[in-house]
C-alpha cells in the first residue's frame, strides 16, 4: 500500500507552489527536500524555538516543544515549530517572515568606484567565506599602471545555517555523509551565485579567485573530513594554501593557523600588516560567530578563540536577525522609550549585532538592568519593548547570552595580553562596522584602558584577500605569499581552557 500524499502549499502575498509530500513527515524535512532554506539556529535539534512558521489552513495537533515554545495566542493562530512539526494532513503554510533567499546582506567597510564602464586587463574575485555571511568583490587589474581596483561588492546568507548557526553545529551535522554532501552543494551555490553576481556584467572571465574562510567553512567547502576538528585535541590537518576551482576559475585558498583560528584571521593580519609594526604593540578581535582574538607583542603573535556563540550577529537572540535591510543597528532610549535606526532605512524587522548590544548598552545607563544582568521587574517577563509595533523585544534570556559572549571576549583579551595596553585595538567583522565604542564602553567587553583606543575596521578577512590578490596581480605573488606563511608559523595559539584561571575570571566577566 502506497503512503498517503499529503498536498502541502507554501506561499506569500506575491506568490506560492505546491509540494507533495508522505504522511508523517517532518516539515524540516520536507523544506529540506524542497530546496527551501530557513533559520535553525540550534540545527533543528528543538533547542531554541526559533524556526516557527504558520499554518493558514491544517495546523497538525502542537506537541510538547510547540507548548514549551510558544504562546497561546500563538498556538491557536497555527504557529508551530517546523524542525519538530510532523505533517498528518493536507495544508497551507504562510511563508511571510520566513529567510527563504536573503541576499541583501551587507559588505561591511569595503570601497568601491564606479568601475562600470571602464575595461580591465585582468579580472579576479576576492572572497570571504564566514559562518553567517559570505562576501565577495570583483578587482580590475590595469597592466599600465600596475594597480588594481576594487569595482563592485555583493554578499549573502551562507545558507549552511540551516544546520545550525555555528561552526560545532555543522561539524555535528556533518558526521552524516549525506548531510556533509548537502552542506558543501549549499556553500558551493552561494559562492558562485556571488561570484555571478559580481561579474557577469563585465563581460570578461575573471582569471583568479582568491578566498579566506575560518577552517571549518574551507573544510565543508572542500569535502574535507571535519570529524578532528569537533573532537579533542582539536587538530586540523588541512592548514596550508590550496588550490581548487569554482565555477571552473582557478581558486587560490589562503592558510589557517589551527582548527579554530583559521584563514580569515590570518588574512585580517595580513591587510593590517601587523607583523611589520616592530616594537608596536596590536589587537585584533574579530567579531564573528567565534570570537578570535590577535595579539602581537611587538615580537610575537599569539591567537585564540573564544566561544563567543552567534550574539554578534544577531544570533541567540529572541528578536535577532543578521545584518539585512531592517535590521535595527543602533538603539537610543530617552525617556523610557527606544529610538532606532535600521539598514537601509527600511521597516524594522529584528535586532542585528550592533543593535544588540547598543540596546543592552542603554539597558544599563536607564537602569533597567543591574550589574549581574537582572532586568527590572517591569520588563522582567516580556523584555524591553524596542520596537513595540513589530512585538520586538529584548528579554531577560538575551540579556544572558549577551553577558556569556562579552564575558568570552573579556577574558580571552586577558588572557592574551596579560594586562598589558596595545598601542592599537582594532575591531573587525560586520559588527565591527558600524558599532561605537564609546556607547558601549559601559558593558565591560573591554578593558576600561581601551576606551578611545579602539578602532573599527570593517571587513578585515575580505580587505586581507582583496590585497592578496591586488599582488598576485602585480606580479607579487612569492612576496605576498611568504608573508602569510611568515604569519601562519609565527603565530602561537593560546588554548583558554588550559588556562586555571579562565573559569573563574570568565564568571567574574560576566557581571556589569
Amino acid at each position: 500500500m502506497k503512503a498517503k500524499k499529503l498536498a502541502v502549499y507554501i506561499k506569500n502575498s506575491s506568490k506560492s507552489f505546491y509540494v507533495a509530500a508522505p504522511y508523517g513527515k517532518l516539515l524540516k524535512g520536507l523544506f529540506s527536500d524542497a530546496g527551501i532554506t530557513m533559520s535553525m539556529p540550534c540545527a533543528g535539534t528543538g533547542r531554541c524555538g526559533k524556526c516557527k512558521v504558520t499554518f493558514i489552513k491544517g495546523a497538525p495537533e502542537p506537541n510538547s516543544l510547540d507548548q514549551a515554545f510558544l504562546t497561546e495566542d500563538e498556538i491557536v493562530a497555527g504557529v508551530r515549530l517546523a524542525c519538530r512539526c510532523v505533517l498528518d494532513k493536507d495544508c497551507i503554510i504562510s511563508a511571510e517572515g520566513l529567510t527563504f533567499d536573503e541576499t541583501s546582506m551587507e559588505v561591511q567597510s569595503v570601497e568601491t568606484a564606479d568601475m562600470s564602464d571602464r575595461a580591465f586587463d585582468k579580472y579576479g574575485i576576492a572572497i570571504d567565506l564566514g559562518t553567517t555571511t559570505i562576501a565577495a568583490a570583483l578587482i580590475g587589474f590595469d597592466a599600465d599602471s600596475n594597480e588594481t581596483q576594487i569595482i563592485k561588492t555583493a554578499s549573502t546568507v551562507n545558507h549552511q545555517r540551516a544546520y545550525g548557526s555555528d561552526v560545532i553545529s555543522r561539524i555535528a551535522a556533518a558526521e552524516d555523509e549525506a548531510c556533509a554532501h548537502k552542506l558543501k552543494e549549499l556553500v558551493t551555490a552561494d559562492i558562485e551565485s556571488l561570484i555571478g553576481e559580481v561579474s557577469d556584467s563585465i563581460g570578461k572571465r575573471p582569471e583568479l579567485i582568491c578566498l579566506a574562510g575560518n577552517t571549518t567553512m574551507l573544510y565543508l567547502l572542500c569535502g574535507d573530513d571535519t570529524k578532528e576538528l569537533g573532537q579533542y585535541p582539536y587538530k586540523a590537518s588541512h592548514l596550508s594554501f590550496r588550490t581548487e576551482e569554482l565555477r571552473d576559475i582557478k581558486t587560490i585558498m589562503l592558510p589557517g593557523i589551527s582548527a579554530f583560528v583559521g584563514a580569515d584571521i590570518v588574512s585580517g593580519i595580513y591587510s593590517l600588516d601587523l607583523l611589520r609594526g616592530k616594537g608596536e604593540t596590536a589587537l585584533l578581535i574579530d567579531f564573528g560567530t567565534n570570537g578570535e582574538i590577535v595579539y602581537y607583542d611587538g615580537d610575537k603573535l599569539f591567537t585564540t578563540s573564544t566561544a563567543a556563540g552567534p550574539v554578534f550577529e544577531g544570533g541567540g537572540i529572541s528578536s535577532g536577525v543578521p545584518s539585512v535591510k531592517g535590521a535595527i543597528d543602533h538603539v537610543t532610549i530617552h525617556n523610557g522609550r527606544a529610538e532606532v535606526t535600521t539598514i537601509g532605512d527600511e521597516a524594522p524587522m529584528g535586532l542585528c549585532g550592533t543593535g544588540v548590544i547598543e540596546t543592552m548598552s542603554e539597558l544599563l545607563r536607564n537602569d533597567y538592568v543591574d550589574e549581574t544582568g537582572l532586568l527590572t521587574i517591569e520588563f522582567f517577563e516580556k523584555g524591553y519593548p524596542v520596537y513595540a509595533d513589530e512585538k520586538i523585544f529584548f528579554t531577560q534570556q538575551d540579556i544572558r547570552n549577551v553577558q556569556l559572549a562579552k564575558a568570552a571576549i573579556y577574558t580571552g583579551i586577558k588572557a592574551l595580553t596579560k594586562e598589558t595596553i596595545p598601542s592599537k585595538v582594532y575591531i573587525s567583522g560586520g559588527f565591527g562596522s558600524h558599532i561605537d565604542t564609546d556607547k558601549i564602553s559601559n558593558i565591560n567587553m573591554f578593558p576600561k584602558e581601551f576606551n578611545g583606543n579602539m578602532l573599527p575596521i570593517g571587513n578585515s578577512s575580505l580587505k586581507g584577500v582583496i590585497r592578496f590578490l591586488s599582488e598576485v596581480f602585480m606580479g607579487k605573488e612569492k612576496e605576498a605569499t611568504e608573508a602569510i606563511e611568515e604569519i601562519t608559523k609565527k603565530a602561537e595559539t593560546v588554548v583558554l581552557a588550559d588556562d586555571n584561571s579562565f573559569n573563574s575570571e570568565y564568571l567574574e566577566a560576566m557581571n556589569f
